[in-house]
């Protein structure tokens, strides 16, 4: 039998809310969010990108949703400025679960959703470490990519 090929990321992500249109208005100005023009009906918002994400209308008003000291799921952002975006969001009263800070992966914070989804900011995509087959020897080694390819 042959054996199937798997994208080694998600594909598409859905986002149980409570009003996809509150959320997608969120997601579109804090985040970049580029909504799909396709028509997914009243309860449903796509957005493009890679992974595609949607948000579904499925949890109705009045149930309980997710709270940031106890979801086991968190979404990550990359920004060019997050400190600028942190600035933005304090303004508009949105609820700020980490304060900014510095660390691998540039100035980051995080804030919550409209549904509580913790939602972190962050500027690089590091770091950058590979856990690939040592080429010396016979064990797994977390050697950067740099050292690896010289």
């Amino acid at each position: 039998m042959p054996k199937a090929a798997v994208t080694g990321s998600p594909g598409f992500i859905s986002i149980a809310v409570s009003d996809a249109n509150r959320s997608a208005a969120f997601y579109e100005r804090y985040l970049g969010a580029v909504r799909d023009t396709f028509d997914f009906g009243p309860d449903a918002v796509a957005f493009v990108g890679w992974p595609t994400f949607a948000l579904s209308s499925v949890r109705r008003p009045g149930q309980p949703g997710p709270s940031p000291e106890t979801t086991t799921i968190q979404l990550w952002w990359r920004a060019s400025d997050a400190q600028a975006l942190y600035e933005e969001v304090v303004a508009d009263g949105i609820r700020i679960l980490l304060e900014p800070s510095d660390g691998p992966f540039g100035r980051t914070f995080a804030m919550a959703d409209p549904d509580g989804y913790r939602i972190t900011v962050y500027e690089k995509d590091q770091p950058l470490r590979s856990y690939r087959a040592c080429p010396r020897c016979d064990r797994r080694s977390s050697e950067s990519l740099d050292s690896l390819d010289r």
